[in-house]
């Protein structure tokens, strides 16, 4: 089974992990990781890769990917929302890197470590880092065509971030794509863990948590925004997946509530 993480709109994430394992997931974020020690195994699309110290991998957003530490490893990883580097990503629609794994010079390798992995960074350092970042990666590897199987998976989760502030089902996901429903319903419940219903949801509510904590729209605005006709079934999915009302959520955020 695969895991589906439910993040989808962090900005910018970093933390450090010792002898990291995780199952076959994946996200909307891309993923930095860096060997600090020791040897990592990182699974992408069914290809397996080995990583050692010093080394970077780059995953893109929506690849199926694993994480292995056969003996021992120390890394540092960074998750990185699409929007923060729209040209990257504008090049990468339905490709796949050859080899994601790669070396940085140690002028970047520096920037990066101050830039990207430092508290006392600022938004466009990191957004610059990010950019030199792939730059090199591009010149030692080189874009191919996604398999068609995680490109199906790709296809249906894109579909569901394009529209989920719609009304939308399984059924007109399956008319848009042009497959029959009784196939995709299998298909998406063999690949993601969980439930469309639930999928559309944790979605919404991760968007709605996203806009209380950046934003001061009226909570009605934002049940609205996220894709719910009403407020009743806004706050019910709320409480039911974040175990707070969304007035909770947003001075936890440290914003003032005017919903």
């Amino acid at each position: 089974m695969l895991l589906y993480e439910s993040k989808h709109f962090d900005l910018f994430t970093t933390y450090q992990s010792t002898n990291l394992n995780f199952p076959s997931h994946l996200h909307r974020c891309f993923e930095l990781i860096f060997i600090v020690e020791g040897e990592m195994e990182v699974t992408i699309s069914e290809r397996c890769f080995q990583l050692e110290a010093g080394q970077f991998l780059l995953i893109l957003p929506y690849e199926i990917h694993s994480i292995l530490t056969r003996t021992q490893s120390r890394a540092r990883l960074c998750l990185f929302s699409p929007d923060y580097v729209p040209t990257f990503q504008k090049m990468i629609e339905k490709r796949s890197l050859e080899n994601p794994v790669f070396n940085l010079s140690l002028e970047a390798q520096a920037l990066i470590f101050k830039s990207l992995f430092s508290s006392h960074s600022n938004l466009l350092e990191q957004k610059g880092s990010l950019y030199l970042l792939l730059s090199e990666l591009i010149q030692q590897t080189s874009l191919v065509e996604a398999k068609k199987e995680p490109d199906l998976l790709h296809s249906i989760l894109s579909y569901i971030q394009e529209h989920f502030t719609e009304s939308i089902s399984l059924h007109s996901i399956a008319r848009s794509l042009g497959y029959s429903y009784n196939y995709l319903s299998k298909y998406f419940n063999t690949h993601v863990n969980t439930s469309f219903v639930d999928f559309l949801n944790e979605t919404r509510i991760n968007y709605a948590c996203y806009l209380l904590s950046t934003s001061e729209k009226p909570i009605t605005e934002i049940a609205h925004l996220s894709g719910y006709e009403n407020i009743r079934s806004f706050n019910r999915n709320f409480i039911k997946i974040t175990l707070c009302t969304p007035k909770e959520y947003r001075e936890k955020q440290g914003f003032l509530s005017m919903g």
